[in-house]
């Protein structure tokens, strides 16, 4: 019995140290030596096992990236004897120069040995030979805070085939990164060797201060040797990699005599342009002009551009336009433009001074403070439009029925003004013509002596009824035209069309105030005093100068609504004309007269 125990202990001792022995862990590397910038191969060995291994990697993570993994199982048989193994290969790639260890590693609860590495500098010696190599350049060591820095990355192959590129992402704190454009590939001589080249381009804007450290960039991708000619097989791959340094950027501060209140903007240059949408050689009382500025930049993108300080205009209504800001890349650098425009609607009349731009900004090539300028101008704006031959506004329709303005100067024919200039000009008048005018003065003296009776009948006449000859905002106050402007209006309402609406509304008004001297919708909504037909007359003037997208399918509940506030408005007049006629037809005449 005691044999027997002893021969079952022998047994279970020696299959446990085979169970031990069966997976025993080894760690190699396939170098101990490399240049910054190459890759190593750690390959653990764990024998007798072909499941999946658990591995615990975090402790290289310190040093090394893990670059690529890819596992290998072997089998064999010596003198009936079965060995069995599988190889784990881990391409590292080295974060820093100098002697590198690699961590002891907990594999399937087995530690591996220690290990080092002696990582050596970079050099430029032999690099023409090498099959792909990379650079990173940056176009200044020194920039100010906000201001652009180019950023280039080039990798340099002679492989064909590379597969899965990945370049390292630059993700940088307190820093805008835009890449320009679409990255180029050309191909370049160097050294006499011929290699492809792919570029990427960068602009950054640093946010704030001090050094700005630029990472490591590192390029990994795949080859095959093209050994297997199946479709069905895997290809032989190996893993390549490259690597560029980054680069330590000093930003400097804002210089201490750039203005204080105004916006920083370091740029290589910029400018403001102003376009006006006409002249100003005929502006009247209620026209209006379109003012547009552009701000270019270049170094600067366009989101950095401020909105421009623009003080308001005595005697003018402004509406601005939504700002337009874009971007662009010219010759490698960021070019920005904010585009602004804002219709200038006229209230009165006099000159209108429109005050100038002063933008400062700094230029970064000179680091001098500069200021972009645009220098007042002026306006002479005009009365309203009278009735008269030389200063009227005919008005005419189109096809679709909607007004039409135009100068009756400019609907003269060129012969008609040429025959008018010519008889204006001519040194010396014909005796013909001369001899014809006496007789036609004469005709008409005695025309008008035996019809002056009869005219003034017919002038008497025509005094009490309306002029129907002009537009109702150019007729003279009379109490019949008050019927036909609002007839007028509330026609204008059913067509829709803003500016006959406009028009109509301003005749209406001056027959229903009596007065001359009502020109403007913000006149008219003043003397309403019905703050919802002012804010009507600020939407259509709006829409009629200012914000595009203010259309005329966003106003029609508006227009009815005007239409209707309008309608109760004159029903009140028409209730308290009545009343005051009803009135005086009751009135005693006075007992003794004066």
């Amino acid at each position: 019995m005691v044999n027997l125990l002893a021969g079952l202990l022998m047994v279970a001792i020696t299959l446990f140290s085979s169970g031990v022995q069966a997976q025993p862990v080894s760690a190699s590397l396939d170098r101990t030596e490399i240049v910054r910038g190459e890759t190593v191969t750690l390959t653990i060995r764990v024998e007798g096992q072909q499941g999946g291994v658990q591995m615990d990697l975090t402790p290289l993570e310190r040093s090394f990236q893990v670059v690529a993994t890819r596992t290998s199982s072997q089998m064999r048989s010596i003198n009936n004897a079965v060995e069995s193994w599988i190889d784990y290969n881990l391409t590292l790639f080295p974060l820093h120069e100098g002697e590198i260890e690699v961590p002891p590693l907990n594999i399937a609860g087995e530690m591996t040995q220690a290990l080092s590495i002696t990582v050596q500098p970079k050099t430029e010696t032999g690099i023409a030979g090498q099959e792909l190599f990379m650079e990173a350049v940056a176009d200044k060591d020194s920039v100010y805070v906000q201001e652009q820095l180019l950023f280039t990355i080039r990798l340099y192959y002679t492989i064909n085939g590379i597969r899965n590129p990945i370049f390292t992402d630059l993700d940088m704190p307190d820093t805008v990164i835009q890449m320009i454009g679409t990255p180029n590939q050309y191909e370049k001589l160097v050294d006499g060797v011929r290699y492809g080249v792919y570029e990427k381009q960068y602009a950054l804007f640093p946010q704030r201060s001090g050094d700005m450290q630029i990472p490591d960039i590192m390029f990994r991708g795949e080859v095959t040797d093209g050994s297997s000619r199946y479709v069905f097989r895997n290809l032989n791959t190996r893993t390549i990699t490259s690597f560029a340094e980054g680069h330590t950027i000093n930003v400097k501060e804002k210089p201490a005599d750039y203005p204080a209140n105004a916006v920083w903007l370091p740029a290589r240059d910029i400018s403001i342009e102003e376009n006006w949408n006409n002249d100003f050689s005929n502006v009247r009382v209620g026209d209006a002009v379109t003012r547009t500025l552009t701000v270019r930049a270049n170094g600067l993108d366009g989101a950095a551009l401020p909105p421009l300080d623009l003080p308001s205009i005595d005697s003018v209504n402004t509406y601005p336009e939504p700002p337009q800001i874009s971007r662009t890349y010219i010759d490698g650098n960021v070019v920005g433009e904010r585009i602004e425009s804002n219709s200038l609607l006229m209230t009165a009349a006099g000159t209108v001074r429109i005050p100038g731009i002063t933008l400062p900004w700094f230029d970064i090539d000179t680091e001098e403070v500069k200021y972009a300028t645009i220098d007042d101008s002026a306006i002479r704006v005009g009365p309203v439009r009278t009735g008269s031959q030389n200063d009227a506004l005919l008005l005419s329709t189109d096809a679709n029925g909607n007004l039409i303005a135009e100068d009756n100067e400019a609907a003269l024919s060129p012969s008609q003004s040429d025959f008018r200039d010519s008889l204006v000009s001519e040194p010396e008048t014909p005796l013909w013509i001369l001899a014809l005018a006496a007789a036609l003065t004469a005709l008409l003296g005695v025309l008008t002596y035996f019809t002056a009776q009869r005219r003034s009948v017919v002038r008497e006449a025509r005094a009490r009824e309306p002029e129907v000859s002009a537009p109702m905002y150019r007729q003279p106050i009379a109490p019949q035209s008050e019927a036909i402007a609002f007839k007028e209006f509330t026609r204008a309402c059913e067509q829709k069309h803003l500016p006959a609406l406009r028009l109509a509304l301003i005749g209406w008004g001056r027959q229903y105030f009596a007065d001359s001297n009502l020109h403007t919708l913000d006149e008219l909504a003043k003397r309403t005093a019905n703050d919802e037909i002012r804010d009507i007359c600020v939407k259509l003037q709006q829409a009629l100068y200012g914000d595009s997208s203010v259309g005329i399918e966003n106003l029609q509940g508006d227009i009815q609504r005007l239409c209707s506030l309008i309608s109760a408005l004159r029903n009140d007049y028409l209730q308290t004309q009545a009343q005051s006629r009803k009135d005086r037809d009751f009135i005693l005449p006075p007992l003794y007269k004066a």
